[in-house]
């Protein structure tokens, strides 16, 4: 069986990264579920859940000979569920989200981030639903992560 794409990896150790993710003196929240797709807010078996998918964007450019980098992005999806301030509940949830990812990239060992891709960047704010679910006690985010990896173009 071959050896599953770069990218395939990269989404995997994010999805075990935000599964990981325990409240206590590092992190506001337990996490609930962690999805491979996207989902709706009924479909959480509990709060906060997230979603981890490829988004758009990126490139693929020769390194050296036989080696390419490619650029891609990741799209991780926040809900939570708080009927006294669903606003701050998603900063938070969106915070430990980046920590968990930022972390492993900067200080993890085999199988982490830190060996997976060689570029890991936060660069842009969440997208919220601008309060539109917090009627209902929800908030929603989607925060875009920029990866990069090397090697023959097809191990990527």
């Amino acid at each position: 069986m071959p050896v599953n794409p770069k990218r395939l990896q990269v989404r995997d150790r994010v999805i075990a990264l935000l599964t990981a993710i325990t409240a206590g003196a590092s992190y506001f929240f337990t996490t609930v579920k962690v999805f491979p797709k996207t989902v709706l807010e009924t479909e959480c078996p509990g709060y906060p859940c997230a979603s981890v998918h490829p988004d758009s964007g990126g490139e693929i450019a020769e390194s050296t000979s036989n080696s390419y980098d490619e650029t891609f992005y990741l799209s991780v999806e926040g809900l939570v569920k708080d009927l006294d301030d669903p606003g701050a509940a998603v900063l938070k949830w969106n915070r430990d989200i980046r920590k968990a990812i930022d972390d492993d990239h900067r200080n993890g060992g085999a199988g982490s981030l830190a060996t997976l891709a060689v570029l890991c960047e936060i660069r842009e704010p969440p997208e919220t639903d601008n309060g539109f679910f917090s009627g209902k006690g929800f908030g929603w985010f989607k925060q875009r992560i920029k990866f990069m990896v090397t090697g023959d173009i097809g191990d990527l």
